[in-house]
């Protein structure tokens, strides 16, 4: 294909994520914040360099597939985005939890500043989805502000503000929020959209493309699919083997829990190989389903056997 997918970790990273494209991260944010991202800056800028060094085929459990994360910040404001394509455990606390860590990490003593919390600012955080998270309607675009519904009134400060942006939901606000949705599902761009988008467009364009990006694109690619089968194949395995001991059992009850026991069979392997290979225990929590609880003792039995 003429066009990289635009949802490929690189390619989204290679948009959003370069100062020298600034202008198109700065869009993104003015369609769907409604604010002027000004004297924004990359925090986390790409570069094939570091890019490279991220990414290890040896290391398939240190690729994280369905998540890239940009992180920027404004002259008034911070903000983050996170690239989410296939449902994950713990999305909710995740996606409160990055853009409240980079609000509370500003709190800070300084001789500059009178107070710890004047360094404090709002936070804008956008996490695009491939999959629909929110049940009951078809609007693609939700965006959580603190608020008492009981007597209609905003907080005081506009300080925090995280956005859902559902790409396979059809309800649209505005033009350019439609032209973003067609730009991730790889459909055809009217002569109208603006000029930033398509100017990512040409960005993801492989003939745009440096050689060593393509083979990166290949190997991530390879990667992803890797990570995707074990989660699969232990997934289908523990439905299979719970169904097997449910029906052998004859009891609603026993289905239930013959499900449950296969599941945590199918993922034992699984587990013990992130723990090995150093994953972070969040991380772990997210991929498995597994509680801390439950991997605390694996984590202690894996530290005694080094």
């Amino acid at each position: 294909m003429k066009y990289v997918n635009p949802t490929n970790d690189l390619a989204f990273r290679k948009v959003f994520g370069s100062n020298e494209h600034i202008h198109i991260l700065a869009g993104f944010i003015k369609d769907f914040f409604f604010i002027e991202p000004e004297e924004l800056v990359i925090e986390n800028p790409y570069s094939i360099k570091a890019y490279r060094e991220y990414i290890k085929e040896s290391e398939v459990f240190k690729f994280r597939p369905t998540i890239s994360d940009i992180a920027a910040e404004m002259r008034f404001a911070d903000y983050r985005s996170e690239l989410q394509l296939k449902r994950g455990s713990y999305f909710d606390e995740r996606s409160l939890y990055y853009p409240l860590d980079k609000y509370i990490s500003r709190y800070k003593v300084t001789p500059e500043a009178p107070s710890a919390y004047a360094r404090l600012r709002p936070i804008y955080a956008m996490n695009i989805l491939g999959y629909n998270h929110f049940a009951g309607d078809k609007d693609a675009l939700r965006i959580f502000r603190l608020y008492d519904p009981d007597r209609k009134k905003s907080f005081p400060k506009n300080l925090l503000n995280i956005a859902y942006f559902e790409l396979s939901k059809p309800n649209i606000e505005t033009s350019n929020q439609k032209y973003w949705q067609k730009y991730f599902l790889q459909q055809e761009l009217p002569e109208e959209t603006p000029d930033y988008i398509f100017d990512a467009m040409q960005i993801i364009d492989r003939a745009n493309m440096r050689e060593e990006e393509i083979d990166m694109l290949s190997r991530t690619e390879y990667l992803q699919s890797v990570f995707d089968t074990q989660i699969d194949y232990a997934r289908n395995e523990g439905h299979e083997q719970g169904l097997e001991q449910g029906l052998e059992q004859g009891l609603e009850q026993g289905l239930e829990q013959g499900l449950e026991q296969g599941w945590s069979n199918a993922l034992y392997e699984l587990t013990i190989k992130l723990i090995r290979r150093g994953r972070p225990v969040q991380e772990i929590m997210e991929d498995t389903g597994y509680t801390y609880e439950q991997l605390e003792p694996l984590i202690k039995a894996e530290s005694i056997k080094q």
